[in-house]
Order: structure tokens, then sequence, then C-alpha cells
């Protein structure tokens, strides 16, 4: 399944920024897109290399050092991807600049890690601005790419953003099967105990509620025109960030996809305080997706041209 035409990479050439770069190159392999790799020379952090040489002449040479590692790159990644991959190296604020390299991209991916500039955006309020303003999938790689991801978690709470979850994760699992998880609030049997409720009673009601979630879940992705037969779903009560990483820890899960969802009319996302904590959490790469570009899931027709819609301008999942 082709999700992606265009993927731009971002390295600092720290190691999680590397192993982002290659992350790309093999999802631009197998969904056949096109790849570019970047690295952002940011003037404020340059300084001249003696007294006598200008602070442009510490950028030329810092840009021309840059240049020839992204070339190195770009020739493993030919002769290990078979993928051609372009590359550039920019010069201006490091967010504002790599958010206007990644207005063309379908999907942009950096490195959890790495120097203090590229962390920052991954942590705290240029997190939040990063993923608010950025209008392509973020994936935060945060491991070594040893092979396609294989067991791929999508945390579903029933929003209009879950409803791309579940086709997003489906793409990227490939033909490893997708797991769908929803955790269960629990504030209803608290105040069933609260009002002394027979325990059978309580056990009673959370095996309906499960099931009855679990059933949900098939339906909805029914609805999206997927097989459901392939996927595994599965539910557990307590807060959705905790819930969320102990399943994912269980499973072995190598990539969790989460959304972002609308705050405002206005068009101002924020990252939940669940999808953060997931984030700063998990110890597998992140994809973190926001609303469509383009038209809705609800204008396309046939199950084929919805899943393509989903994933091709998706909003993935679920937890915000």
């Amino acid at each position: 399944m082709k999700m992606f035409t265009s993927i731009l990479a971002a390295t600092d050439f720290s190691i999680d920024g590397n192993n982002a770069v290659r992350r790309a190159a093999r999802l631009a392999h197998e969904h056949r897109a096109r790849l570019k790799l970047v690295h952002v020379l940011d003037p404020a952090g340059c300084k001249p290399l003696r007294d006598w040489f200008s602070p442009s002449t510490d950028i030329d040479l810092k840009a021309a050092l840059a240049r020839d590692a992204l070339r190195r790159f770009a020739v493993e990644i030919a002769g290990r991807y078979d993928v051609t991959a372009n590359i550039e190296v920019m010069v201006g604020p490091l967010l504002e600049t790599l958010m206007e390299a990644s207005e063309p991209a379908e999907l942009l991916v950096l490195g959890r890690r790495g120097h203090a500039r590229l962390n920052a955006l991954l942590v705290g309020r240029s997190a939040d601005r990063m993923l608010r303003t950025c209008r392509c999938p973020v994936l935060v790689v945060k491991t070594m790419v040893r092979e396609s991801y294989r067991r791929v978690l999508v945390p579903v709470d029933f929003t209009a953003s879950s409803d791309f979850a579940i086709p997003m994760g489906a793409g990227l699992a490939r033909d490893s099967g997708l797991h769908v998880f929803h955790a269960i609030d629990t504030h209803q049997n608290a105040l069933l105990r609260a009002t002394d409720v027979p325990d059978h009673v309580i056990r009673e009601y959370r095996l309906r509620q499960e099931a009855g979630t679990i059933q949900r879940m098939r339906l909805k992705a029914t609805q999206l025109g997927l097989d459901s037969s392939r996927m595994d779903f599965a539910v557990a009560h307590g807060h959705p960030a905790w819930a969320t990483l102990s399943h994912a820890q269980e499973l072995g899960a190598d990539l969790i996809v989460a959304g972002r969802q609308g705050r405002s009319p206005l068009g101002e996302y924020l990252l939940g305080s669940v999808s953060r904590r997931i984030l700063a959490e998990s110890g597998c790469d992140m994809l973190i997706v926001p609303r469509p570009r383009k038209k809705p899931l609800a204008h396309v027709s046939s199950p084929q041209m919805r899943l393509s819609a989903a994933t091709a301008h998706a909003d993935a999942a679920t937890v915000a």
C-alpha cells in the first residue's frame, strides 16, 4: 500500500538523527516515495572559527561539511534501500526553517534525541508549537532501523481523528497486522463501588463494557473498508496514557500512531497531554498525525477510495 509520495528527513548527524534518516529511507523504499534529506544551520549558533573569520565564513564552512555528510548518506541509502535521495542544507531558525521545508512533504521524520537544538523541538513548548504548526504527519524515531514496522499499535478514543488512525496504522503495519487499543475510563466502576454495588455485578458490567468496546472498534474498521479479521483488538481499564504505555510494552510495539485533536474552530491544535506523555515515556517510535489537508474522510465514497484518502491525508489516532 502506497501511503506517502514525499518524505522529508531532518538530521543533526546525531545517532538518533541518523536513525531517522535510515527509517525515512526504508519507508521511501516501501512506499515508492520521493526522499529528501535536510540539515538546518541556525546562524545564531554559528560563531567565527577565528577572530579574523566572519560569521558567514563559518556558516559556509559548516554548510559544506554538512553537505558532504548528506551526500555520504545519499550514497548509503542508494545502495541499501535502492532510493535516490535529494539533499539540502538550509540556513535559518531551526523551527521555522524546518516547518517551511516540510510544507510540500507528506511525512516529516525526526530523531527523538540529538543535539540540543533539535532535541528542543520535541520537548515542552517547542514540541507543542512544532506539532501544532506542522501540517504533515511527524514520525519521531527512537530506535535503530532493523526491519519494517512489525507491531503497530493504534490507541483509539472514538473521536473524529480516530477515523484516520486505523487506516494509517494499517498502511504502516503492512503485512504484519494491526493492533487497535482503547483504554476504558474507570470512573464509572469507581462510582459503582462507592455505592456498594456487589462485586459480581461490577464484574459483569466490566465484561459487557469490554465486549461492547471491542465490537465498536471492529465495526469502525469495517466502516473504513478494512479487513478487521487481520487486526487485533484489545481494551484495558485505566488512564489512557499509562494503559497505552503498558499495552505497548506488553505487545512489544515498535510504532505507536497517535493524532492531535482540534481545540478550537479556528484551527489551533495542541498535542494533548496523553499523547505528550506517550511520546515522552514510550520506548518505540511514534507517529503524530494532524488533520487531513484536503477532503475529509466523509467525502470519500467507496471503501478503496476511503482508505486511500485516510492514509494519504491521515489524521491518525487517538489519544489527545
